[in-house]
């Protein structure tokens, strides 16, 4: 989530370097925006139940899928936005390896390398790596120390996806505008 939340920062001060605007996004008229707001909310509500140790069993696992599901049927609905293919895949290969393990596998290598050695992984959302673990390439293994996170190839994915997104939302023209009319302000 750090990074998301870094990448989505960095690609909104360079849309409005570029000439980008706040109001620009509630004029793309995003199809079924709910599906996107309930699927983060829901992630927020298992990252901060996992932190309080209050996810007993499968209970995070199928939170954290519904939530990836719901993010995921937003893509779909809003699938020819620049990056939504990129943001898409990020949360498929994201998905696959929660699926395949039960919540996403971290690697011990990187917990040390970010600085929080002997820290315990929150049950419910993360679990570590083992020797058992399915699809071990696409779960969170490369440390970021400056940000205190660790990532995976989903991630990375959804990022690059998140920039052209945030920028086109930003510099939306309407239809009109496209065919030469007024801006709209």
């Amino acid at each position: 989530m750090p990074l998301t939340v870094l990448i989505v920062g960095a690609a909104v001060v360079l849309s409005l370097l570029r000439g980008g605007r706040f109001g620009r996004i509630a004029e793309a008229d995003l199809r079924l925006t709910w599906l996107l707001f309930v699927g983060l909310a829901l992630q927020l509500g298992v990252d901060a139940a996992a932190a309080r140790g209050h996810l007993e069993g499968n209970d995070g696992y199928v939170l954290l899928l519904l939530s990836q599901l719901l993010v995921v049927g937003w893509t779909l609905a809003n699938w020819w936005r620049p990056g939504m293919l990129l943001i898409f895949l990020g949360l498929a290969l994201n998905a696959a390896v929660m699926a395949a393990n039960g919540a996403m596998p971290v690697a011990p290598e990187a917990i040390e390398a970010i600085g929080l050695e002997g820290a315990e992984v929150p049950p419910g959302k993360h679990e570590l790596m083992t020797e058992d673990t399915r699809l071990a390439v696409l779960a969170d293994t490369w440390p970021l120390p400056p940000i205190r996170t660790i990532i995976s190839i989903g991630d990375i994915v959804l990022a690059a996806g998140l920039i052209p997104l945030v920028h086109h939302l930003m510099t939306y023209r309407t239809p009109a505008e496209r065919r030469g009319g007024p801006r709209v302000r």
